[in-house]
């Protein structure tokens, strides 16, 4: 009798080894892997995005450099289509790869690891249950000018920003009074500036919060406003990737 309560403690034992305290499906883990030349890599776990919540964490240990990154989500957690972001040292989104997906925000779907379009420091990592994949304009940019009596256009630009382009306003010259950049999330020059010409050839002074300017940006803050003048006709855009910031007098 001892013998056969002795045998089935141990069996029960060897049981409780083989099989793992937590099964698959209740594995409620999200971890972020970045890795880098040299062997160097870093593990961050996440905790609050299982239940719904944006999470924000530095890498643990080191900022990198960093060449690839692998989101690994537990088949517990009830968001499996969960997408994270990277930031580099500028807090700027970094442009990762996987297979033909180019994106700045990276999903795990057991496909493994997402490359970098180039080695980069890592300040930031975001976990969103909001984030997706990125829409078709991600290599678009669009010069949108409106005015009065609900006039609008939109006027693409083809080179990507990485070159000096000038566009009539596509179907009128106005008369227009606000001017919005759109900058899609994959063009490389995300700090591209562009400027509007009335019919004599001057530049047309732009008003966004604060920043009065003779070229205006994307930066995701939305639509300038004319402020010299208030209204008028535009017969050029032009986006060159040597435009600075040149506040007005």
């Amino acid at each position: 009798m001892q013998y056969s309560t002795f045998l089935l403690s141990a069996l029960s034992v060897a049981g409780a080894l083989a099989i793992p305290t937590g099964s698959q499906s209740n594995d409620t883990s999200v971890r972020i892997t970045l890795a880098g030349a040299s062997e160097l890599a870093t593990q961050t776990a996440f905790q609050k995005v299982q239940f719904g919540q944006r999470e924000v964490q530095a890498p643990v240990g080191s900022s990198g450099p960093f060449q690839t990154v692998n989101l690994s989500v537990g088949k517990g957690v009830l968001m499996q289509n969960l997408r994270c972001q990277i930031l580099d040292e500028e807090d700027k989104p970094i442009v990762v790869l996987r297979d033909l997906n180019v994106d700045i925000t990276f999903s795990d779907a057991n496909k493994g690891e997402w490359k970098f379009r180039q080695e980069s420091l890592v300040s930031a990592i975001i976990c969103d249950p909001i984030f997706a994949a990125i829409g078709a304009d991600a290599n678009d940019i669009t010069v949108m000018l409106s005015g009065p009596d609900e006039l609008a256009t939109q006027t693409p630009f083809l080179l990507g920003g990485a070159e000096r382009e000038v566009q009539p306003p596509v179907a009128s010259s106005g008369p227009y009074d606000t001017i919005e950049l759109k900058v899609g999330a994959l063009v490389e020059n995300q700090d591209l500036r562009c400027q509007i010409l009335d019919a004599q050839g001057n530049s047309i002074v732009a008003k966004r919060n604060k920043n009065i300017d003779t070229t205006f940006s994307d930066a995701g803050k939305g639509a300038w406003t004319f402020l010299d003048p208030v209204e008028s006709e535009v017969v050029a855009i032009v986006c060159d990737p040597a435009f600075k910031a040149a506040p007005a007098a």
